[in-house]
């Protein structure tokens, strides 16, 4: 741990103070002073060697893989989910996209709710739309705060609740491959099978690797770093990219996984200001900055939990920040009811550049935090870890702390997002979320009105690609219209809404309705079209548009908005 540096202008040089008198000493050089400081803050260290299991060295040609699985959104079940996605290192390695989950009580808008990241709308073992019970056909939101990625190498036991414990076995065989130190190629493979976070009930790895296989990687990306488009250069795909990584073109779940450890390993933020202090750079920091540093080490009692070097003791413990009925955390992993209501003590690392805190993520600001911890914890006493004290800091001291633990704890190259945090821009950042939707629906029974469902981007090749409708009368058939032009703005029949237009020959697609027969907003429909890789197709643009033959509406028809999919 290192030793609490006087905020002052010869750290290493202050004379101890003692009690009993001293003689006069001459001074001491400035250079030796320089010298002695050097040697103080080497011995002090930064971040630990970076601990790789014997079963997955890192290479140069398996990061790229990684990198690239990292980022790409094909991987998920409607190609708009990346590993990425949910964790950006300008977020410090968080989610910037924070949406409310439903706590204990299954319902949103209530104070046991969490605030998470959203995946994708809930589906059926075929990938068809089904309404979620909490969301409806919005995308789902997972149960807890992402934690940051970066650093994940260096804590043995992974997840906010510790059920990544360090060993991997084949998804497939389950033999064990890697007995300890695996905890990041165990939890890598977890969501892309999630049915909240990239997939669908009883998405399999046949599907995933097949997929992987045919499509033309970083097809979706923009911006793709130097180093991702030098390896895809000579149009080289997956088989060829696994090829290169592991020696013939197979793709596997656990080459998956052994990617993406691979890449994560090689993230290291070791340029934070603290790192270049620590290395011998005494203007690195700033004055204010290390008085924030003493108060951290010494009054604030934060490297406590909050270890120098990872920022992190890599221990579990319970905050009191939620009832436990709420959430188990460890012990719903362990089992041991000694572990009940703890969670991770996460790396303070970059934790300037995060927008929400905790594993509940009801936090969204380091002066909420601060306040947290000056009151000695959360109110909820029960298993509450006993390092937890009331603090007493003068506002200059807390300004001081979080001027050390949001500045200088950040490495500038996370902040920005280069090399080699880098990353591609994602399709899901440049289209809106719900699609290209344009004009208004027409209500049908129980005033419903049919959503469009049009996210999923029609990229060539797509065989995840689908449109859908929900929020219908259950049971009614439905008829999708698919066409070359839009229809004038405004354009009604019998008072309902048209935005395909019947003069262009549209293409007619009649579904029925899933969901209970007669009642309103229950009813769902998918059209699952796999879309070929026909060059020809790129740049058209269809218009869609859901009728649902609903007796409750007051023509008989109601209808969904319109939709522009864009091939390309």
């Amino acid at each position: 741990m290192p030793e609490r540096i006087p905020a002052r202008s010869s750290p290493v040089c202050e004379p101890a103070r003692s009690p009993a008198p001293r003689r006069a000493r001459r001074p001491v050089p400035a250079g030796v002073c320089a010298l002695l400081l050097v040697a103080k803050l080497a011995a002090q260290g930064g971040l630990p060697p970076i601990p790789v299991p014997p079963e997955n060295p890192i290479t140069e040609e398996k990061r790229v893989l990684g990198k690239l699985l990292f980022w790409e959104e094909q991987l998920s079940s409607n190609n708009l989910m990346a590993c990425g996605t949910c964790h950006r290192p300008g977020s410090g390695g968080g989610d910037p996209r924070r949406q409310p989950s439903p706590g204990l009580d299954g319902t949103l808008g209530t104070p046991d709710d969490n605030f998470a990241s959203p995946g994708v709308i809930r589906s059926d073992s075929a990938n068809h739309y089904e309404s979620d019970p909490a969301f409806g056909l919005q995308p789902q939101v997972t149960r807890r705060a992402t934690p940051s990625f970066i650093l994940g190498a260096w804590f043995p036991r992974l997840s906010w609740d510790g059920r990544f414990p360090g060993s991997f076995r084949d998804p497939l065989s389950q033999a064990l491959l890697i007995a300890s130190g695996a905890a990041l190629e165990d939890q890598a493979l977890k969501p892309i099978l999630d049915v909240i976070e990239m997939g669908h009930a009883g998405r399999t790895w046949s599907e995933v690797t097949n997929k992987l296989a045919a499509v033309r990687p970083m097809a979706l990306a923009s911006q793709v770093p130097a180093d991702l488009s030098a390896a895809l250069a000579n149009g080289a795909r997956y088989p060829e990219l696994f090829a290169a990584a592991f020696g013939d073109p197979a793709i596997t779940p656990s080459r998956i996984a052994y990617a993406l450890a691979t890449y994560e390993r090689t993230l290291i933020p070791d340029q934070t200001p603290w790192d270049r202090f620590q290395r011998g750079e005494p203007g690195a920091m700033t004055p204010n900055q290390i008085a924030g540093m003493n108060v951290f080490n010494g009054i604030g009692r934060c490297n406590l939990c909050h270890v120098p070097g990872l920022f992190s003791d890599a221990q579990f413990r319970n905050l009191g920040l939620r009832p436990i009925a709420q959430d188990g955390g460890l012990a719903e992993s362990s089992g041991d009811p000694a572990d009940r209501g703890k969670f991770k003590v996460p790396s303070l690392r970059n934790v300037g550049l995060r927008p929400s805190f905790f594993h509940a993520g009801g936090l969204t600001g380091f002066n909420l935090v601060l306040n947290f911890y000056v009151a000695g914890g959360g109110t909820n006493r029960d298993n509450q870890d006993p390092l937890l004290q009331p603090l007493t800091l003068t506002p200059q001291q807390r300004g001081q702390l979080t001027d050390f633990v949001t500045n200088a704890l950040t490495d500038p190259r996370v902040a920005a997002e280069t090399s080699p945090f880098d990353r591609p821009t994602l399709l899901s950042e440049r289209v809106p979320a719900a699609g290209f939707l344009y004009g208004p629906g027409t209500a049908g029974s129980g005033n419903r009105v049919p959503q469009m469902l049009a996210e999923v981007p029609a990229n060539l090749g797509n065989v995840d690609f689908r449109i859908g409708v929900g929020n219908a009368r259950g049971g009614a058939p439905a008829t999708l219209l698919l066409g070359l032009q839009a229809a004038p703005p405004g354009t009604q029949i019998n008072g309902v809404n048209l935005h395909v237009a019947l003069g262009a020959s549209p293409l007619l697609v009649n579904l029925p309705l899933g969901g209970a027969t007669g009642q309103a907003g229950a009813g769902t429909a998918t059209l699952a079209a796999p879309l070929p890789t026909d060059p020809a197709l790129s740049g058209v643009v269809l218009f869609a548009q859901w009728l649902v033959w609903d007796l409750g509406a007051p023509a008989g028809v109601a209808a969904s908005r319109g939709a522009q999919l864009r091939f390309f």
